[in-house]
């Protein structure tokens, strides 16, 4: 009689766990996942102190404008490294994608003379024609993400027209099963005034949109992401343009994102946000192999903040306020996703 009822005891308590399974949205039994983290931050100007001849870098030297030294330099390395190594808690992202770096030199120093250098990054990066010999680049961890190939993606506006950054292009395996297509891309900035500079980001907008449509008439069910700082709100032409056929969706909007900021970046009393991601429709459904767990993040830090005296509220700790050494970290906040892998 004692057992029965202790059988009993232990039937109702499984009937009751299971009603609860079935009716809870967070399984009490959840299935086995891992998780890739990616990061993307514009680290605002990372450049050495050499003088380079074949780039307007004069203002990041020891005698430019800015007088930049190697312990400057040093310090902006180590805030970036804290940036990284923050955003991802006890696991720090597996893949990140950077812009305004000059070189491969900074970024070898990041991943190797700071609190990086015993998580295994390693760096894909390519020079650029800008003029100003700002690039973008990606660090992966390589027991998270394996490379297959990266392609440098030219933007040309035609004779006669400033240079821009390439948007780097990076396929490669996630835990060497899964194909993952990357996208890091650095679109002409607003400067000479909106209107003016339109036309150009949208050019922009046309190449990768022309790239990730050739990608997905091969393989229609591709993983891909894209981010960077498009120097666009998503709900200008140039991001509209990229999603408008309905095969990638923008998941950067205020309403989509996680934060306690109104953007990723301030100038003077209005926030934007630049910096995004952008997903193949697939990796939208859970149902799948690979998914985004979680919306876009907005780090926006405690200490990546600093008062806003010259307007209100709060602002980016930057590097630099005019000429002014601040030590502080980039004029941008970075922005973070997750991948569930199954």
């Amino acid at each position: 009689m004692k057992e029965w009822k202790k059988n009993k005891r232990y039937k109702v308590t499984f009937w009751v766990l299971l009603v609860l399974e079935l009716s809870s949205p967070q399984p009490l039994f959840p299935q086995n996942y891992e998780h890739l983290g990616l990061m993307f931050y514009n680290v605002e100007n990372l450049f050495d102190t050499k003088n380079d001849s074949l780039k307007l870098d004069d203002e990041f030297t020891p005698t430019g404008d800015k007088h930049w030294s190697y312990s400057r330099y040093l310090r902006k390395l180590k805030n970036i490294s804290r940036v990284v190594l923050e955003s991802g808690g006890w696991n720090p992202p597996g893949i990140v994608g950077l812009c305004e770096v000059e070189n491969q030199g900074v970024l070898k120093d990041l991943v190797w003379k700071t609190g990086l250098n015993h998580l295994d990054y390693h760096i894909i990066h390519h020079e650029s024609p800008d003029v100003r010999g700002i690039d973008v680049a990606m660090l992966y961890r390589k027991n998270q993400f394996t490379p297959l190939e990266s392609i440098p993606i030219k933007v040309d506006f035609g004779e006669g027209t400033r240079p821009t950054r390439d948007i780097l292009y990076v396929y490669g395996l996630i835990k060497d099963t899964i194909p993952l297509h990357l996208f890091v891309a650095h679109f002409p900035s607003r400067y000479g005034g909106v209107h003016n500079t339109k036309p150009l980001r949208y050019r922009a907008a046309q190449v990768l949109r022309d790239t990730i449509t050739n990608i997905l008439a091969y393989e229609p069910d591709a993983n891909i992401i894209a981010m960077g700082d498009f120097n666009d709100e998503p709900e200008d032409e140039s991001m509209q343009h990229l999603i408008e056929n309905g095969n990638i969706i923008n998941i950067s909007s205020p309403a989509n994102s996680i934060s306690n900021s109104a953007g990723t970046l301030k100038h003077q009393y209005e926030w934007n946000t630049f910096d995004q991601f952008l997903i193949s429709k697939n990796l939208s459904d859970s149902t799948r192999t690979v998914f985004v767990a979680t919306p876009m993040k907005i780090l926006d830090f405690p200490f990546l903040l600093e008062e806003d005296k010259g307007n209100t509220g709060l602002k980016p700790f930057r590097t630099y306020i005019g000429f002014k050494f601040n030590n502080g970290f980039s004029d941008h906040f970075p922005v973070a996703l997750e991948l569930k892998i199954k």
